[in-house]
């Protein structure tokens, strides 16, 4: 490994201006250019030494070839946008934001099956399949068994298999009434993921709904390539309900599928305030290891922020329960309301005239509203029983 120079913080750096700059990141980040983006291309970044990006940007070869770069950083858990063979092959080191969404992803998956209608179902004993059990299905797999709910998963790269998760196969997981898609996205062999649900698989899971009174729930709010275009289409036809996130033709969107959706949101479901801290910190604290690597003199920085609690509300918030609702009924309601889904939805379809464009779907990604994260925020509850408290405790919230 060669060894540098100099301090870390006068290095030349071109950062995506959607990554929050926090104290830490300035400290080790602090001669930076920011960029959209979709504009960082060889000639924003041929003199400088480390890029900061997140999803938008494509980096690899293309981009890199000629440049000074050393440290590429995304400050997201999915590296799908990052050709590491590439980086390897030049020389430049790279880090990820790992684990940096998942509490936003893991609430925004329990609201959207709250918002279709299938709360009630999983809570009395309808298992949730989930599609990659990393560090978001992980975390949305526990919180469903502290629900008291089933889980089936399927991951056959994980090394350590999670208690009370049953193991399935992919065929076994798409067949339940709730499925939710959280793998990573690569075309890596062996169990490539892109393209994971073909039709074969979305005929599998119509064939698997024919007989039951609630067909199924599917959503993405993973990676749209692990669905393919024509996949997607047989599902959108059927009686099944869709909730996508993501989608296969991002950032172009068809508005005649769209139109088909159940729920849509414009790639959002990981991107609320603390998510986006957090990804800076676990960069801030990258470049910091590479400083230190190749011998830079960086200064000293505090140690992450805790992975599931940030910046939490000091005021309790105020929850009014009717009397005698149920639990099942308050976790709903709280879910529904605590929701972003359905003023994403509107902002999405008023686009669709008739097809959401690049530069549209850019536009709403980046005007839109960050919600501050309810896990472990401090609830106030009102004329709730001891078992809605138990209840909204389980599904994560301090109650009070």
């Amino acid at each position: 490994m060669t060894r540098a120079r100099g301090n870390l913080p006068d290095l030349s750096w071109v950062i995506d201006e959607a990554i929050p700059i926090t104290a830490s990141l300035k400290q080790v980040t602090g001669n930076a250019r920011m960029v959209s983006g979709r504009d960082i291309t060889p000639a924003t970044i041929e003199r400088a030494d480390g890029l900061l990006v997140r999803s938008v940007t494509q980096v690899d070869e293309a981009l890199l070839t000629g440049s000074a770069v050393r440290f590429v950083g995304t400050a997201t858990a999915g590296i799908d946008h990052l050709d590491v063979t590439a980086l390897a092959r030049l020389g430049v080191k790279w880090a990820s934001a790992p684990g940096s969404n998942a509490t936003a992803v893991v609430e925004y998956v329990l609201s959207a099956i709250a918002m279709s209608g299938y709360l009630q179902s999983i809570l009395t004993g309808t298992p949730v399949g989930i599609v990659g059990l990393g560090a978001v299905g992980g975390q949305l797999a526990k919180r469903l068994l502290s629900l008291g709910c089933q889980v089936i998963g399927y991951d056959p790269l994980l090394m350590h298999w999670p208690s009370g998760v049953v193991k399935g196969d992919l065929e076994a997981v798409l067949s339940q009434t709730v499925v939710s898609l959280h793998a990573s996205l690569h075309d890596q062999p062996s169990f490539a993921s892109q393209g994971l649900v073909g039709v074969a698989q979305a005929e599998d899971m119509l064939a698997a709904s024919a007989t039951r009174s609630q067909p199924g729930l599917f959503i993405n709010a993973g990676r749209g390539g692990l669905v393919t275009p024509q996949a997607l289409e047989c599902l959108l036809a059927s009686a099944w309900t869709t909730v996508l996130d993501t989608w296969p033709t991002e950032p172009s969107l068809d508005g005649s599928l769209l139109a088909q959706c159940d729920w849509v949101s414009p790639h959002i479901a990981g991107h609320s305030k603390e998510a986006k801290r957090r990804g800076s910190e676990l960069l801030a604290h990258a470049v910091a290891q590479w400083g230190d690597q190749v011998g830079l003199v960086r200064p000293a920085i505090t140690e992450p922020a805790e992975m599931t609690q940030e910046a939490l509300p000091a005021t309790p918030t105020n929850f009014i329960c009717e009397p005698g609702e149920a639990p099942e009924d308050v976790i709903a309601r709280f879910l529904c309301h605590a929701s972003v889904l359905a003023r994403e939805d509107a902002r999405l379809r008023q686009g669709a005239m008739p097809h959401i464009t690049p530069e549209l779907f850019d536009r709403l990604r980046q005007s839109y509203e960050q919600p501050s994260e309810w896990t472990g925020a401090q609830l106030q509850v009102s004329a709730g029983s001891t078992a809605i408290v138990t209840a909204l405790t389980q599904l994560g919230v301090a109650v009070s």
